[in-house]
């Protein structure tokens, strides 16, 4: 393994050591000062390491405070590296706009990282949101056929409305 791969390796195993102990301050050591952080819909993307902490981590840790990461396969090459885990927690407070439901959770994750100047530059990061909301007891399902209902309905409403003017 080359140098510039075994150190992009290291900065993003230091990182996730430091999640999984919930460190939120003095992240910057990690991460690039113009750092861009792509989570799933719903999530969203930010574009600094303050909205990251602000709006995804703190939300975060507040909701499942137990939360450990486990990666499973990890692949590098360069700038880049690539993991896939999941993570285990508590559902102990709000989260997404779901109410804590005390369950435990096992949330399957991907996450991409590229390195530059020695530091995490940009992660996208895939959660496998479904299988993650069917284990907090959300009917995916029937929200979906609820939300198709009010768009053919809507969609109605406005073709009638067209057809009367």
């Amino acid at each position: 393994m080359d140098e510039r791969t075994r150190n992009s390796k290291q900065i993003v195993a230091r990182m996730v050591d430091a999640l999984n102990d919930h460190v939120i301050e003095g992240q910057e050591e990690f991460w690039h000062e113009d750092m861009h952080w792509y989570g799933p819909a719903g999530i969203g993307a930010k574009m600094s390491l303050k909205a990251f902490q602000d709006e995804h981590q703190r939300p975060f840790l507040h909701a499942f405070p137990d939360k450990v990461a486990h990666d499973q396969v990890q692949i590098a090459e360069g700038d880049y590296v690539a993991s896939f885990g999941y993570q285990e927690a508590t559902h102990a407070g709000d989260y997404l706009g779901i109410p804590a439901t005390g369950k435990k959770v096992k949330v399957r994750y991907m996450d991409f990282w590229r390195v530059e100047d020695g530091k995490l530059k940009e992660n996208w990061v895939m959660i496998d949101l479904l299988d993650f909301l069917e284990q907090l007891d959300v009917d995916v399902e029937a929200l979906l056929a609820d939300a198709m209902k009010y768009r053919r309905g809507s969609a109605e409403t406005r073709s009638a409305r067209e057809e009367a003017s």
